[in-house]
């Protein structure tokens, strides 16, 4: 309660978009449930489509098929191109923890770090 970490001084300077991502980031459900399900659903579709299309012979289906699974490859390559500056913006947050990180443990007093070897 006491600890001189909780002083507002002593924390690293968040940018507002640092701290809405930390937000978003903490608040997001990342299971892996949640996450196969969702691929499931976004390739099931296309899949069905071209299963249907194969088994009736018509060319017009599997061109549907095949045209929205190239429409999901694109937009997972511009999602994880977007995504790259949350990336950019968390490298820079776990910079600031560890930067604040090693200047507590050089400012800090009391036990060795069993880790440290001395």
């Amino acid at each position: 309660m006491g600890d001189p970490a909780d002083k507002p001084g002593m924390r690293p300077a968040f940018t507002e978009e640092e701290v809405r991502l930390i937000r978003l980031w903490s608040l997001s459900d990342l299971s892996a449930g949640r996450q196969l399900s969702a691929q499931i659903a976004y390739f099931a579709t296309p899949a069905v489509f071209g299963f249907y299309g194969l088994a009736t012979g018509s060319l017009v289906i599997l061109g549907v098929a095949f045209l929205s699974i190239l429409l999901l490859l694109v937009w997972g390559v511009v999602t994880t191109w977007r995504d790259q500056r949350n990336l950019v913006l968390m490298q820079s947050i776990c910079r600031k923890l560890l930067a604040e990180e090693e200047t507590r443990q050089d400012g800090a007093k009391g036990f060795p770090d069993p880790a440290g070897g001395s």
